[in-house]
C-alpha cells in the first residue's frame, strides 16, 4: 500500500501545474525567438468577447478572457487583451504571447 502511495505521489509531481490562467503546458506546435506582436486593447471583456465571436474564435466550454491570432507560416501574431487600465490580467497576456512564441500548446 505504501508503494501505491509513493507512486501516485511520483505520478502526480510529473504532472504539468496548471498556471494562474487554469491551463497547463501540453505541447508545441512550433518554436519562435523572434516575433513581431501587435496587441489590440479592447475597452471592456464584452466588447473582446465580442470581437472573438465576430472572428469565430472559440475556445470550447471556456469563456474567452484574451485571445491571439497567431499563423504558423509567419512570425507575427495578434494579441486582443482588454485594456489594462481597465482590467489588468497578466495571466491572460503571458497566455496569449506563450501561442506567439509555441503555437497551439493546450487542448
Amino acid at each position: 500500500m505504501r508503494l501505491i502511495a509513493i507512486l501516485a505521489t511520483l505520478m502526480l509531481a510529473a504532472c504539468q501545474q496548471q498556471g494562474a490562467d487554469g491551463y497547463a503546458f501540453e505541447r508545441s506546435e512550433f518554436d519562435r525567438r523572434e516575433i513581431v506582436v501587435t496587441v489590440v486593447e479592447h475597452p471592456s471583456l464584452a466588447d473582446l468577447r465580442a470581437d472573438a465571436a465576430r472572428r469565430g474564435v472559440s475556445d470550447g466550454n471556456r469563456e474567452i478572457m484574451a485571445f491571439g491570432l497567431v499563423a504558423a507560416d509567419r512570425p507575427a501574431c495578434e494579441i486582443h487583451i482588454v485594456d489594462p487600465a481597465r482590467d489588468y490580467r497578466p495571466e491572460w497576456i503571458g497566455h496569449e504571447l506563450t501561442h506567439c512564441i509555441r503555437g497551439r500548446w493546450h487542448g
